[in-house]
């Protein structure tokens, strides 16, 4: 995961938002990373973590709806009054002057 999160922080949007989902947090006698070591990661790397466990589906919609959250709350702090941001007009057509039927 630390491979994948320096390669997003290295070529990523800064507006990019990751998720550190600890899976498998059924399985705790098997565990290869604490909650409180993937916490300090999270934090130290401006991730948001959370537990999950695809057997029990402990958490997995919750890490989808967290995302969402964060990409709404990220285009409310672009534009901020509620409105809609007009980009410049699309390019006019350019109408050819030689055609087939001349």
């Amino acid at each position: 995961a630390k491979k994948w999160v320096q390669e997003l922080q290295a070529q990523g949007n800064s507006n990019t938002i990751v998720a550190l989902a600890g899976n498998k947090a059924d399985l705790l006698d098997t565990r290869q990373v604490s909650a409180d070591e993937a916490k300090a990661y999270a934090q130290e790397n401006g991730l948001f973590f959370m537990e999950t466990s695809a057997k029990t589906a402990t958490n997995v919609n919750d890490v989808f709806y967290e995302i969402a959250k964060k990409l709404l709350q990220g285009q409310q702090v672009q534009n901020p009054q509620g409105g809609m941001v007009l980009n410049q007009r699309p390019p006019e057509r350019m109408v050819s002057s030689s055609s087939c039927c001349a």
